[in-house]
């Protein structure tokens, strides 16, 4: 199933600064599952990189599909990381985590 999620380009922009500050470089003396979770978002990474590469002179939202699985680590990882210090950066990933939520439901 796929999930058709609507962002702008600072959208786009703030999720992929977003998961390079918090994505692990290395999967080293992890467990099994935070293996697999870390090369899930490294996965969905090269989806929005590629996205804001092909979109980067749009000014409109555009849309991003992603299989349901793919979005539903993105919700998780956005909450897990969530920065609740920088009210920008708190209001930008609630914006982006309501998006997905509407889809995901």
């Amino acid at each position: 199933m796929k999930v058709e999620l609507k962002f702008t380009n600072y959208q786009l922009s703030f999720l992929n600064a977003f998961i390079a500050d918090n994505l692990p470089a290395s999967v080293h003396g992890e467990m099994k599952d935070r293996k697999s979770f870390i090369f899930l978002m490294n996965d969905v990474s090269c989806k929005l990189l590629k996205k804001a590469i092909e979109k980067r002179q749009e000014a409109k939202a555009f849309k991003i599909s992603l299989k349901y699985y793919e979005a539903f680590a993105l919700h998780q990882f956005l909450y897990l990381y969530m920065d609740y210090d920088n009210t920008e950066r708190y209001n930008v990933t609630r914006e982006i985590l309501g998006v997905i939520n509407q889809k995901l439901a």
